[in-house]
């Protein structure tokens, strides 16, 4: 399985704490069964401060091949987001290594 990390803007160790697709970059991850974990890239955000418009369908384009995304939190106000519920984690302000942990556990 191939997962998306929302990173915070100047720490790779930390999940960004805003809005999943507000999040500056990706660590994209691949999961293989027992457990482990490679990071197989660090990906721009090029839609980050982007609003409204066309906004989720570029984000689906951007992490079309991840199976799971994972954010400290998506959506604003209620909204579903780009992302179905099944297909992404919200994890909550944490770290890199306790967001992987949580996506092990699931």
């Amino acid at each position: 399985m191939r997962i998306a990390i929302a990173l915070s803007k100047n720490d790779d160790q930390k999940v960004y704490p805003g809005p999943f697709g507000h999040a500056p970059r990706f660590a994209i991850y691949e999961v293989e069964g027992g457990g482990k974990v490679s990071l197989l890239e660090v990906r721009e955000n090029p839609y980050a401060a982007m609003e409204g418009g066309r906004k989720h369908e570029l984000m689906r384009e951007l992490l079309k091949d991840v199976d799971l995304r994972v954010g400290a939190r998506f959506g604003h106000g209620g909204s579903m987001g780009a992302f179905p519920m099944a297909d992404r984690l919200e994890v909550g302000p944490v770290s890199v290594a306790e967001a992987l942990e949580k996506v092990r556990a699931r």
